[in-house]
């Protein structure tokens, strides 16, 4: 599962997440996650599914990265008019 959809699904704002992860993350940090912007560390993956219950899973987070790294690259391959 996305994590935008795990929070949009529990009522959670991103801040009051990263603030239950260990150490705590700003709520920029988690928005970067979710957008894509910036890879999530082991670390804060395994505490995001601990968080989560197992709901965004590890696989799920490097996922959330990969999936906006593709966008890009179609994006740049397109040729400009």
């Amino acid at each position: 599962m996305h994590l935008s959809v795990y929070l949009k699904e529990q009522g959670r704002s991103q801040a009051q997440f990263g603030a239950a992860l260990r150490p705590p993350v700003s709520q920029a940090l988690v928005s970067q996650w979710v957008l894509g912007h910036t890879a999530i560390s082991l670390h804060y993956s395994i505490e995001i599914e601990r968080e989560t219950s197992g709901e965004v899973t590890v696989r799920d987070c490097a996922a959330m990265l990969q999936r906006q790294h593709k966008g890009r690259a179609r994006q740049q391959e397109r040729p400009h008019a």
